[in-house]
């Protein structure tokens, strides 16, 4: 039986079409909190874990969520909020295709070698999630590190003004595996994360379902139920595996252009390995910095994965309903 995500009506096409939607609209509405997180993540500053909400520190110069975007705001105006925004729309957009339609294809393989049931469901979600979120970052990597280093740009002096130049000016200057950059703990988090993302989604949207099934909620309500679904995999996901996104965004942004960057002395690291990297953050920085951003982090996954998982069904539906 497929997952709550898949349906059988829908060819490889129409869940890749189902994505791609899904991904354009989810980016429009989190772009500015991700500019904000990843802002945060590529700060140098000793951090320690607080109980209490820390003081801001002086020389921090995005310290909090809202104060960052205000700072953000006044020096960069509204587009300093989308910087970044045009890769990242086609970064979701090929990404969020490839995903789902990976999923629906892997699910539906995974369900024809386990013809005789011995797996649980939630073990075919996951690995369904963690083998399509893997072909999805493999493909889609490139405009991944554009979309990072855009972000990072102040308003004077760029060095990137358009992807094609990006594109040629990476080439020229780092060559190939310049845009790799970080691929390596981008593939290692995005396994368990989207794996999680899945598994954690169709379990709590089969319960609203069921619920939905046997009258206990109202079918009126679906939407919401599909919204809240995905915003609860989506924080429980990210959390646990955010620490090798701040070392992706880290090793992203190496290269000549650091001198461009809006934050000032991002460190340099002599090395491509994820683990020294995360190792070197600890050592330096302390052990929380691997969390630096994870409320905005957070702030933004909750409705980005509540939109994307809406955005899917709400156009999956129309598509069946089309199809009919």
């Amino acid at each position: 039986m497929p997952s709550y995500i898949t349906d059988s009506r829908l060819n490889g096409y129409e869940a890749a079409f189902c994505g791609a939607m899904a991904g354009v609209v989810s980016r429009f509405f989190t772009a500015p909190f991700d500019v904000v997180k990843i802002r945060m993540q590529l700060q140098p500053h000793r951090t320690q874990f607080h109980l209490k909400q820390a003081s801001p520190s002086s020389h921090v110069k995005y310290d909090r969520v809202l104060p960052a975007l205000k700072t953000i705001l006044r020096e960069e105006g509204v587009r300093g909020l989308y910087k970044g925004n045009l890769a990242a729309e086609y970064l979701y957009l090929l990404y969020n295709a490839v995903e789902f339609c990976a999923y629906r294809e892997i699910e539906l393989a995974i369900e024809k070698l386990d013809s005789k049931k011995q797996l649980p469901g939630s073990a075919k979600t996951f690995l369904g999630g963690m083998l399509a979120g893997c072909v999805a970052t493999s493909i889609t990597y490139p405009l991944d590190l554009l979309r990072t280093r855009f972000a990072m740009q102040g308003t004077h002096n760029q060095q990137y003004t358009g992807i094609v130049q990006a594109v040629k000016l990476i080439y020229r200057t780092e060559g190939v595996a310049g845009f790799y950059w970080g691929v390596w703990p981008a593939v290692i988090q995005i396994m368990p994360y989207m794996g999680l993302v899945f598994a954690s989604y169709d379990h709590i949207a089969s319960a609203f379902k069921a619920a939905r099934e046997n009258g206990t909620l109202s079918a009126d309500y679906k939407p919401i139920h599909d919204m809240l679904s995905g915003a609860l995999s989506g924080v429980l996901s990210k959390t646990a595996v955010y620490p090798m996104d701040v070392v992706r965004k880290r090793l992203q942004v190496q290269g000549p252009s650091r001198k461009h960057y809006v934050i000032d002395s991002i460190p340099e690291y002599a090395t491509r390995s994820w683990f020294k990297c995360m190792t070197s953050i600890a050592e330096q920085e302390g052990v929380s910095s691997l969390y630096k951003g994870l409320t905005v982090s957070l702030v933004k996954v909750a409705p980005a994965i509540s939109l994307t998982f809406f955005v899917y069904e709400k156009t999956k539906d129309t598509l069946l309903s089309w199809k009919e």
